[in-house]
């Protein structure tokens, strides 16, 4: 089942068919109240941030240690960037909080 959002998924596929033309459009998308996503390719051009932020009171190494439920939607995100030939990491690390706000990112490999 995917519960990702029908606008984050054409964000999503806005991000991989722009970098099919050389222009990829950043992703910032709300999955749900407590989830956001961000993408934008980093200067190399071959490879991209992705960066969940969330609000929770834990914060485990890696966000899918957090729960299951949000897995399911971690793993819709990176089923859609499969599509596009884009390879998500094994893992999305926890980097830091800002105001409260956990940030846990991977390097997308761009085809």
């Amino acid at each position: 089942m995917n519960h990702v959002p029908n606008e984050a998924l054409a964000a999503i596929d806005a991000f991989g068919e722009g970098h099919l033309r050389g222009d990829p459009p950043p992703v910032r998308e709300r999955l749900r109240s407590d989830l956001r996503i961000r993408i934008e390719v980093n200067d190399d051009g071959r490879t991209a941030r992705c960066r969940f932020e969330t609000e929770y009171t834990r914060t485990p190494p890696t966000l899918r240690d957090r729960d299951s439920f949000l897995v399911t939607y971690v793993d819709g995100v990176d089923e859609r960037l499969h599509e596009w030939g884009i390879e998500p990491p094994p893992a999305y690390e926890y980097r830091e909080t800002v105001d409260g706000t956990h940030r846990y990112e991977g390097t997308l490999t761009l085809p």
